[in-house]
């Protein structure tokens, strides 16, 4: 590796383009206003809820004991300095001006991976959209990672290339496969169950202009949403991609994750970073922090849509997402010498310390929360008033948190009566997340067996 460099002050290895906060000055004000906006609801809410209370239940039952009140206006200040603030900065940093890109003319050749595992209901609609993408030069390659239904015979029907591994050998194995046999100068992957928009391709090509780019994530939304558990996922989808994701593009010129449903790279980043590893259950999120350690930069392309599956059952989701939050974990892990250092621009320094201690903090903070509350108001010398006079707190804050899902339906143009009142409706969505980290957290510290 090349002797490290150092630009204003942030670390850079090699000589790539240093990752920079981008925007320093527009950042800063929406910073500065997001933190004034929240003190002033701060300051004046807990006055307009005992209007609210007045009004419902008259001037003579609003007395409480002082620390009633206390504690109440604590639960009120937790949430507004760690969910509301955060979610109003984010907001604000996603609107912020962006130049426009200027993609690549050039239209290299490129191998499209996918890798399959049991996937006999999803992959012919998979390979179906793969083949119609509106892009001249590209060879499509499956990995059968030793599936045991009908998704090796469903393979074989289309005119693609495909490699059979004759026993499982887990995701990992399965791209590395890939990567071995493909001869496109771009790398794209794309899981058996997602499905393409035909000008996908092209836009996440475009991207690689800029030769400090070495991987384009796309825009990933979900097929269906006719039920609760589907719209809370596209809500949760819409909100990272719409927010995080264009806030941490518009801020520091990288994301911190590349999904799997549809990501382009460089093989010549890929050949770099030694490929995937398999020692996280987060291949995607680890492989895109190893290239932006080597000073390379993983952008955003909203325009390339890869449609996926939603997980149909609470069993299902659980079960991914324990997964998911797992892998994270050991991510934050292998990487913890990047963290607050700067060497990938802002999100060594602020979003990946974000997501690992306030993602998982609330998760504990909020089980601790459904936990003390119930206590204290049985507890207490007046509990009916108690409860009574804290569910307008509450009523309130579930009002506000739903902006957190209408502001992204807005900026996608996906505002249906639906979603909309689905966004009122994510209290035991967001419970039942908390509660999937925090297994995820004791599985990881009893170490228990990696599974795919």
């Amino acid at each position: 590796m090349n002797q490290a460099t150092f630009i204003s002050g942030v670390r850079c290895l090699g000589s790539r383009t240093c990752l920079k906060v981008k925007n320093p000055a527009a950042v800063l004000l929406v910073l500065i206003l997001s933190l004034a906006m929240s003190l002033m609801l701060w300051y004046a809410m807990p006055a307009f809820i005992d209007g609210i209370n007045n009004h419902l239940f008259g001037g003579e039952q609003l007395y409480m004991p002082a620390w009633m009140h206390e504690l109440q206006q604590m639960f009120f200040s937790i949430y507004v300095f760690g969910s509301l603030f955060p979610f109003m900065f984010f907001t604000g940093l996603s609107m912020l001006p962006e130049r426009q890109k200027a993609l690549d003319p050039r239209l290299p050749f490129v191998s499209v991976i996918i890798p399959a595992f049991n996937e006999e209901s999803n992959i012919a609609q998979c390979i179906e959209s793969v083949l119609r993408l509106d892009y001249p030069a590209y060879e499509v390659i499956i990995v059968d990672d030793g599936s045991r239904d009908l998704t090796l015979p469903i393979i074989e029907n289309y005119d693609v290339s495909l490699i059979r591994l004759r026993h499982n050998r887990g995701k990992v194995a399965a791209l590395n496969k890939g990567i071995e046999k493909a001869k496109g100068e771009i790398v794209f992957f794309t899981d058996s169950d997602s499905a393409l928009d035909p000008m996908a391709l092209r836009y996440l090509v475009g991207n690689f202009s800029d030769p400090s780019i070495a991987a384009v994530a796309s825009n990933v939304v979900l097929k269906r949403n006719d039920s609760y558990l589907k719209r809370m996922q596209t809500l949760e989808y819409l909100y990272g991609q719409a927010v995080m994701k264009e806030a941490q593009i518009r801020s520091g010129d990288s994301v911190s994750i590349c999904p799997g449903p549809a990501t382009a790279f460089r093989r010549s980043v890929l050949l770099e970073t030694g490929g995937y590893s398999n020692r996280t259950l987060a291949e995607d999120f680890d492989i895109t922090v190893d290239l932006l350690e080597l000073g390379y930069k993983a952008v955003y392309e909203p325009r390339a849509i890869s449609s996926t599956t939603a997980m149909t059952s609470w069993k299902a989701l659980k079960k991914q997402r324990i997964r998911w939050s797992r892998g994270h974990l050991q991510v934050y892990r292998e990487h913890h010498e990047s963290l607050f250092t700067g060497t990938t621009g802002t999100i060594s320094m602020f979003w990946l310390p974000y997501s690992l201690f306030i993602g998982y903090g609330s998760a504990f903070l909020e089980m601790f929360f459904l936990a003390i509350y119930p206590v204290i108001v049985l507890l207490s010398p007046m509990p009916l008033t108690f409860l009574k006079l804290g569910l307008a707190y509450i009523v309130v804050m579930e009002a506000v948190n739903a902006l957190q899902g209408i502001v992204p339906l807005i900026q996608t143009g996906r505002l249906t009566p639906s979603l909309v009142l689905s966004s009122f409706l994510t209290q035991p969505y967001r419970v039942f997340l908390s509660y999937t980290r925090i297994l995820a957290f004791r599985d990881e510290m009893q170490h228990r067996k990696h599974v795919w």
